[in-house]
């Protein structure tokens, strides 16, 4: 995006429990499904703010947004962007002449004004592919010490006023502190990032193929699935199937293992090696994808 392109909206401790205190403040976390009431911060913004009650966010993992959407009958979405340095002067003329979104949309600010630190505006779409059955409202708000959030909002014509008055609160009860430079994972909490999680890996090689899923739960126990075929079917056969049992993990930071002891007296404890690297889940080296489980309780 021209002028306003979208900067990492923070991570470092993963996908924690959703029944985690709503108004502990840690770490936005890609993947990881947030509630109404929860707050989400950003350090490198240093930036807080709380998902407004009837919604849900999300940071899909390597994205750059930070979507959050209605879950009412009155629907709307916001999309949350970051950029390290601005000023509300500059990003106003910006927005007046107009800014590339996609290659087929560009947006122009209608009437941009700056009011109690934040920088707001109706948004007008132009291009083939625009839907005329939505209306959009832009607002940004920048940290004393540089970086600058932004929040687009696009929205039914018939819930526009509902839906902007939502992204107003969400901005003015937003706050900032000084950014900081910390590691994104140097904290990352391994049996918070996992528990209720999915983990999910498929490889497909010189004629055989492999599908990995392990369903962790806050609880302590899991279940995996494992189908190969071709010639990885000999690979740890015992692991093959479905499976069953308890988990455990170590400590915190980028790597950690993580400790499998299976109810099948036949098939042996296993240990892995978990690896977070520039967003990506790494076990024993191998690339696992995450999400939150649809089997845990």
């Amino acid at each position: 995006m021209k002028n306003w392109k979208p900067l990492l909206f923070l991570i470092a401790t993963i996908l924690s429990v959703q029944s985690l205190a709503q108004n502990k403040k840690s770490r936005l976390q890609p993947g990881r499904l947030y509630a109404g009431g929860e707050t989400i911060f950003a350090p490198r913004l240093g930036f807080t703010a709380k998902v407004p009650d009837g919604w849900q966010g999300l940071l899909p993992q390597e994205t750059e947004v930070f979507s959050l959407s209605s879950i009412t009958s009155v629907f709307g979405e916001m999309y949350v962007f970051g950029r390290e340095q601005g000023d509300l002067s500059s990003m106003k003329a910006s927005w007046a002449n107009g800014i590339d979104f996609t290659e087929s949309i560009r947006l122009k600010a209608k009437d941009p004004v700056i009011s109690n630190g934040i920088l707001s505006s109706e948004v007008i779409g132009e291009g083939e592919v625009v839907n005329n059955g939505n209306r959009a409202f832009a607002l940004a708000k920048c940290n004393p010490s540089g970086p600058c959030v932004t929040v687009l909002t696009l929205i039914p014509i018939q819930f526009y006023e509902s839906i902007k008055n939502v992204a107003i609160k969400f901005m003015e009860t937003s706050s900032f502190e000084p950014p900081s430079n910390t590691p994104l994972h140097a904290d990352l909490n391994w049996k918070e990032f996992l528990s209720n999680k999915s983990l999910l890996a498929f490889v497909d090689k010189n004629g055989g193929s492999k599908e990995n899923m392990v369903q962790l739960c806050a609880d302590g126990t899991f279940t995996s699935s494992v189908k190969k075929k071709g010639w990885m079917k000999k690979e740890n056969p015992k692991y093959n199937g479905k499976n069953s049992g308890q988990w455990t993990v170590e400590g915190t930071g980028e790597q950690t293992k993580l400790h499998l002891t299976f109810k099948k007296k036949d098939v042996p404890p296993l240990e892995v090696t978990l690896t977070i690297k520039e967003e990506k889940i790494y076990a024993n080296g191998e690339r696992y994808f995450i999400a939150q489980s649809t089997e845990c309780k």
